[in-house]
């Protein structure tokens, strides 16, 4: 199953979404919709760039917090070190 979907993978992102387009635009609309007002599209691209940034700064955050700590995001959570409450 999982080299299925290694394949169905790879053939989106080689002929479907090339990483070559870097305006993010891969013509497949927003809900099967086109967007043909060109401001509506540039706002909902950037806005879609902007929320993969801050996702990346999040997981960045969570690094910084296992190596500060030695304890994975999981087991932070587990013993109530993320909510400032002992678990125990």
């Amino acid at each position: 199953v999982s080299a299925q979907m290694l394949v169905v993978f790879a053939l989106i992102e080689l002929a479907w979404m090339p990483a070559s387009q870097y305006d993010g635009d891969y013509g497949v609309g927003w809900f099967g919709e086109d967007i043909v007002d060109e401001e509506i599209k540039a706002r909902k691209l950037n806005v879609e760039l902007n929320n993969g940034r801050a996702a990346m700064l999040a997981v960045f955050g969570n690094m910084v917090g296992e190596a500060a700590t030695g304890q994975t995001l999981a087991e932070s959570w587990g013993d109530g070190a993320i909510l400032g409450i002992p678990m125990a």
